[in-house]
């Protein structure tokens, strides 16, 4: 191979992480290193390039048309690159992987994604804890968990998740165009967390005047206090599915059932999730090479997220 300069890795792995997190603070964050370190990193890249990669401003850091034009192959190459040479190390360190998430995630998102990361990397052992108690990091690796973990732990976002009512196809053609959300009992489920909160952050986007007639008397703490109560995620959508009532659900948990048709969306209204899912663990798992192969495949697996 004829002999090319080339920017350092470092530099590189710095213009990934402020063009996926939004801003240099969050990049050094994540990288572990200060903000001017960072800065430092960049400068060096664009005098490399001879152009400019961000945009600052108020809200963060923006990618230029030359950084826009760069980020995806530079991003692929240095997953690509990444996952090469932890694969490489794999063989010689502890194929063992200890994930913890709650229920209805494992259930939802990563049990049918999970057999794909198996498949690609068989020596490694995966094992998951499902649990709503909090993640023990002395015997966990990794956790998928909703908000932020905590100075003592890295945090990363994997997903942004909108919150919107989801029932039955027969139930969504009976509603009444004025009043709908008392149409039907709305469900609920142990695990949910803020069920009361989130209805009402929700209810009041549906908008219209509360006190109409339609919606006279009508509370919708009270509803939800009525709900009926399912032990887990999946029961309450068995049941929603059968027509018994309404749920509040999020997108990222929603893919499978809203494709087959099973559970249709039946009002137009959404919010934005209080709480997202994010990758929490210790500084230096990502040493274990494992851990590292992992996080690769789910960054992978919901894109970067701004």
């Amino acid at each position: 191979m004829p002999n090319r300069v080339l920017p350092p890795v470092a530099t590189l792995q710095a213009f990934c992480a402020i063009a996926e997190t939004g801003g240099f603070a969050k990049a050094a964050e994540r990288l572990g290193l200060t903000q001017t370190a960072v800065s430092h990193q960049i400068a060096q890249l664009e005098g490399w390039l001879g152009g400019r990669l961000f945009d600052r401003g108020r809200h963060g850091a923006r990618l230029s048309a030359l950084g826009a034009k760069l980020h995806p192959d530079i991003s692929a190459a240095m997953t690509a690159l990444e996952m090469a040479l932890h694969q490489g190390r794999a063989a010689s360190l502890d194929p063992s992987l200890v994930i913890a998430t709650t229920p209805e995630f494992s259930s939802q998102w990563l049990a049918p994604r999970l057999e794909a990361f198996c498949r690609r990397y068989p020596k490694i052992e995966v094992r998951t804890a499902v649990t709503y108690q909090r993640p023990d990091f002395t015997s966990v690796d990794l956790a998928i968990w909703l908000g932020h973990g905590g100075s003592e732990l890295v945090t990363e976002s994997l997903l942004l998740d909108d919150e919107f009512v989801v029932c039955a196809p027969e139930v969504s053609a009976r509603l009444p165009r004025r009043g709908a959300v008392r149409a039907a009992p709305l469900l609920a489920y142990r695990g949910m967390r803020h069920t009361v909160l989130d209805w009402q952050r929700w209810f009041e986007q549906v908008g219209g005047d509360l006190n109409s007639h339609e919606l006279a008397g009508f509370d919708i703490g009270e509803a939800v206090r009525e709900a009926q109560v399912f032990d887990t995620f999946e029961e309450m959508l068995e049941a929603c599915g059968r027509g018994e009532g309404f749920a509040l659900v999020r997108s990222s948990l929603m893919d499978a059932d809203l494709q087959s048709g099973k559970l249709v969306r039946c009002f137009v209204e959404q919010q934005p999730a209080a709480l997202n899912y994010a990758m929490l663990y210790p500084a230096g798992a990502l040493e274990k090479s494992s851990v590292a192969l992992f996080r690769q495949w789910l960054l992978s697996q919901t894109g970067p997220q701004q």
